[in-house]
């Protein structure tokens, strides 16, 4: 103990001492350092949700963008099925188009024809008619009679037969 006197450490006051510096650890212990403690556990446990959100985050993200990505797909081939079913209604509308077009221009032809075919015997009606009279006028003129209806009739039908 002398020892500890020499270099002037009094064991009363260092028995205080210890029994102070004891008594404030245990008080640091007790209000600081397990509050301190629990703070940085609760900021740590934070940290790690946060990290974890993140991940669920990033893989919902990248589970959305596939799902774009699919939608994308399917609705360009949706659109390329819809593009080729309107060619092919358009196709099928343009010939049908046409097809009723031709009919229509078939029947024309045909109504004009036989309209040309009435016109061309209600002329040759007409060309009978007056040749008929012309042929009667010569007749009377050449031979100074004039010739009874039976007459007329009989070579009126002669000279039609010749020219047909």
């Amino acid at each position: 103990m002398d020892i500890l006197n020499q270099f002037g450490v009094q064991p009363i006051l260092l028995a205080a001492q210890v029994v102070n510096f004891l008594i404030l650890l245990f008080i640091l212990k007790r209000f600081m350092y397990k509050p301190l403690l629990k703070v940085l556990e609760e900021r740590k446990r934070k940290i790690a949700d946060g990290l974890k959100n993140a991940e669920e985050i990033e893989r919902k993200l990248i589970e959305t963008n596939e799902k774009m990505d699919l939608m994308i797909t399917k609705a360009s081939s949706e659109a390329q099925k819809i593009r080729d079913e309107s060619r092919k209604e358009a196709a099928v509308f343009i010939e049908e188009t046409k097809s009723k077009g031709e009919k229509i221009a078939a029947d024309i032809i045909k109504k004009g024809g036989e309209s040309l075919k009435l016109e061309k015997e209600k002329m040759e009606v007409e060309i009978r008619s007056s040749l008929s009279e012309l042929v009667m006028v010569a007749l009377q003129k050449v031979t100074g009679k004039t010739l009874s209806k039976k007459d007329e009739k009989e070579m009126i039908e002669k000279e039609i037969k010749k020219l047909s």
